[in-house]
Parts: structure tokens; sequence; C-alpha cells
């Protein structure tokens, strides 16, 4: 299914872009963002782009020299001075903010792109003292404790393989026409092993099953040869 996860900024927007890639650095990752976008304005491709060059150390990986293209949903916008509310949106727990952003992954998307995604939101959150929310969630909460909560989708990282199924990264897409981009492959997961056939057991043609009724049988057999072989 997919993910859909927001972040209310508080107002600590400035150098937004430098501290995002430092919270990920803290994390042990080195990645950059797409040079030609911001993280408070929107892309014509709605899409947020990260060139993941490093990974912590103990995550599991197929091609661990190679960057990584992530891409997921991304859209945001000022919020206006006198902007309405209803029961709904915001979700509880939002208080102040300066921006709204939202993004979204579909299902079938990578492990890595949901991870990063949840990440990078919590991030923004936790950067721009705001507030972070995950669609399902009764309410929203504080992007410190988002940020701790969002390490814990990189914990099965050291036994899932965290490239596999993500495009290499060859060069940035761009940031319009994006139908003009040809997109690097995908880096193919190992395959399961192929269970051995089964050993046909080979059929008995006669099977005998012993039962006490057949002793008094046994028995006159029995002495009719040994009388035979005496007498003979």
């Amino acid at each position: 299914m997919s993910i859909e996860a927001s972040a209310f900024f508080g107002t600590k927007t400035d150098n937004l872009e430098a501290r995002f890639i430092q919270a990920f650095a803290d994390l042990g990752f080195d990645v950059q963002l797409h040079p030609g976008h911001t993280l408070t304005e929107s892309c014509a491709t709605g899409c947020l782009y990260l060139n993941v060059i490093r990974t912590p150390p103990h995550f599991l990986r197929l091609e661990p020299e190679l960057p990584l293209l992530i891409v997921f949903g991304y859209d945001v916008h000022k919020r206006k001075k006198k902007e309405a509310r209803d029961m709904h949106w915001p979700p509880r727990g939002v208080k102040s903010y300066s921006y709204e952003a939202g993004s979204r992954t579909a299902a079938g998307r990578s492990d890595a792109a949901g991870a990063m995604q949840i990440v990078s939101m919590a991030i923004l959150a936790k950067e721009t003292g705001g507030y972070f929310y995950i669609d399902g969630e009764n309410t929203a909460c504080t992007g410190d404790l988002a940020l701790q909560q969002a390490n814990r989708e990189l914990e099965h990282f050291d036994r899932r393989y965290f490239d596999a199924d993500v495009h290499r990264f060859e060069s940035w897409p761009p940031l319009a026409n994006i139908s003009s981009f040809r997109w690097p492959q995908t880096i193919e997961p190992p395959k399961a092993p192929t269970p051995a056939p089964a050993v046909q057991k080979r059929r008995i043609m006669f099977r005998y099953k012993f039962s006490w009724f057949h002793v008094p049988g046994i028995v006159l057999l029995t002495y009719f040869l040994v009388v035979t072989l005496l007498y003979s």
C-alpha cells in the first residue's frame, strides 16, 4: 500500500537544505539533494530526489560502492496568514506552522524509498521545529519524537538489502519534463534458491502386512515343510 506522510514546518527554515543533509549524516548517510531544488518549494515533477552516496556501514548492500537514486512524491506550500482550518485538517497535535509538505510513495516501492521518505519528512519536522503526521494516525507528533520513531524504519536493513530494487544513480532527473529522462536500471535482489525436486518413492509391487490371525496358518505350513523334509 502507499505511504503518505506530512511535515508541518516550524519557523526555523533558514539554511534548511544544509541542515537536512547534516541530519542524514548524523544517521550515517551521505546524501545529496537535487542542486536545483529547495525544500520549501515544489518542483514541476512533484518529486524529491536524493543521491544516496553512502549508507551506514551495518546496512546490507548488493552493490555497496554504487550511489543510489531515491525518489518519492513531494509537494510543499507556504501557509497563508489566514488559512482556514477544518475539523480534519491539519490533524490534531499540529499547532502553528509556516509550511505544509506532503509526501507519497506508491505500492510496489522499494523498501529503501519508503524508509527514506519517512526519515526525510521526520527530519524536516525536527529541523524546523514543527510536526510530523503519517496517514492513518490519530494525531501528529513533534519532529524530535518523529525522528526517533523513524529510525526504526532503518533497523531492519542489517537483515534486508537496502539497495534491492533501487535505481543506480547515474545523473539527476530533470525538474521538469520528466518524460525525457532515461531511468537507470534497478539493482535486482537475489533470487530465492529453487527447491530441489522431490524424489518419487519407488512403488513396491507386493506388500505383506503381518496379522496375528496369520499365525496358525504359518505354524501349519512350517509343520508340513518339516515333515516333508524329514520323510523325503
